[in-house]
């Protein structure tokens, strides 16, 4: 069956090594920190997954976005640095010391805060689900680009991307006492 090339603006950006390292530098990281990569070799992860598209641009075929393509292997080395990471996990503290900040740190604060929590939701999930729920969720693929990015039929993305969202807002509403009598 011959799949149409993909229609966003991005499947006209030719697939050029210039292309790859500016699409890799907007959300490569960003999109690695989600997928569970830990902050300590984040940048590492970022750098193999540039090298994986850089040496594998010939493969590239247009079938979908140049950048569902890299969010396809950024999923990849997503899960090999975090299966790397199971052995080397660091000891997490229940809560952190308290500390005094400027008021316009305040808000950082929140923001690394609310992440952690975030973090801590996704790491519950298998890592298809993970997968899943982060492109979709937080990076705004569309269903078929989560799909094609996964290699996997639209309606099982569909499906790890509804299971996903089950598990991350049902652990939500543990986490901030909603559903619970007032």
């Amino acid at each position: 069956m011959l799949v149409p090339a993909a229609t966003t603006s991005e499947s006209v950006t030719p697939a050029t090594p210039r292309s790859v390292a500016e699409l890799g530098a907007r959300f490569v990281p960003q999109t690695l920190r989600y997928l569970g990569v830990p902050e300590q070799t984040l940048r590492d992860a970022a750098q193999d997954v540039l090298v994986v598209a850089l040496r594998r641009l010939d493969d590239f075929e247009g079938r979908s976005a140049l950048t569902t393509w890299i969010y396809g292997i950024c999923v990849r080395v997503a899960h090999d640095y975090r299966r790397k990471n199971q052995s080397n996990r660091e000891l997490l503290v229940e809560r952190m010391p308290e500390m005094t900040s400027p008021a316009h740190q305040e808000t950082a604060l929140e923001q690394a805060e609310w992440r952690r929590h975030l973090g801590a939701l996704l790491d519950d999930l298998d890592e298809n689900q993970r997968a899943a729920f982060v492109l979709y969720e937080i990076r705004q693929l569309s269903m078929k680009e989560v799909a094609e990015a996964l290699g996997c039929p639209l309606q099982t993305a569909y499906f790890r991307h509804k299971s996903a969202r089950e598990r991350v807002l049902a652990a939500f509403k543990r986490h901030t006492g909603e559903g619970e009598d007032a």
